[in-house]
């Protein structure tokens, strides 16, 4: 549920980004819709809460991220800037691509997707994690909400998937081992080197889109509970994948989420099979 903004108490921000409606709200942020007067179009807006030197770091990193991506399947940043309406208190902020469509974990919630339909999104997100692993990130919160089905309003084309939110995004080159308290990402997507806390590559990212797949054909979280309960359940047990899913299914998901890392398929390998479920979807 949207909640709107009295234009008299929404600041003008870096003097053309005014905010309108929260449309959305996470443990580190606030996205408002909100209008670009410079060009007279809507953006989403992504307002950080205040914090300390951690919660900053954590911007910056999704800031650089965005920054050198550029690719048809991820949501685009626009502009970046620090929010002084209040000079006690002043918060970051990212200006985003307004995307038009519904999450995944909606679309789920809602109806169950064709195999031809989960093959295009499997197309479309690892077309954009091929892209995004070549240069040098790691996405490490790969889930049904972080996915947007946009669609463009033809009869011609098909909805397209787009992924979103690099905020807790990792640089392949760094020594990526969660060190805190709390192990970084959604519980239920984890993969088992990120419940255990150990260094993640771009593998990770390949475990969790598998989840999110296999989410897709059964409507059917494969590791529920809380947080403890869920990031352990797959150090013990592989997801539980149907032996009758249509075509090469059964056997790319469970590569996708073997524990072994070094097992599972690259991103690039996936991208020529997922084309290949399209057509075989189609045939």
């Amino acid at each position: 549920m949207t909640t709107t903004i009295p234009e008299s108490a929404a600041p003008l921000l870096l003097g053309r980004y005014r905010p309108h409606s929260l449309i959305g709200r996470g443990g580190m942020a606030s996205i408002f819709r909100a209008h670009d007067e410079t060009l007279d179009r809507d953006v989403a807006l992504k307002l950080f809460r205040a914090g300390g030197a951690e919660d900053m770091d954590q911007h910056h990193t999704e800031l650089s991220a965005l920054a050198r991506l550029s690719h048809h399947g991820i949501v685009s940043l626009i502009d970046a800037g620090i929010d002084y309406s209040s000079p006690e208190d002043p918060r970051p902020f990212l200006v985003m691509e307004l995307v038009r469509g519904t999450d995944l974990e909606t679309t789920l919630g809602q109806r169950a997707l064709t195999a031809e339909e989960i093959a295009e999104i499997a197309f479309d997100l690892a077309e954009a994690l091929e892209y995004v692993h070549a240069n040098g990130v790691i996405h490490h919160d790969i889930k049904p909400s972080n996915v947007m089905l946009v669609e463009y309003g033809t009869s011609t084309f098909r909805a397209r998937a787009r992924l979103a939110d690099f905020g807790i995004a990792l640089n392949v080159a760094d020594d990526n081992t969660d060190t805190g308290q709390e192990t970084t990402g959604t519980a239920a997507y984890l993969s088992p080197e990120q419940a255990s806390r150990q260094p993640v590559s771009t593998a990770s990212d390949v475990y969790s889109l598998g989840l999110v797949l296999l989410q897709s054909f059964t409507r059917t979280i494969a590791f529920p509970g809380n947080q403890v309960q869920s990031a352990l359940a797959r150090l013990d047990a592989d997801p539980a994948i149907p032996a009758d899913l249509p075509g090469d299914w059964t056997a790319l998901l469970t590569a996708m989420t073997a524990r072994d890392p070094d097992a599972r398929p690259a991103m690039a390998d996936l991208t020529l099979a997922f084309r290949q479920a399209i057509f075989d979807a189609t045939t």
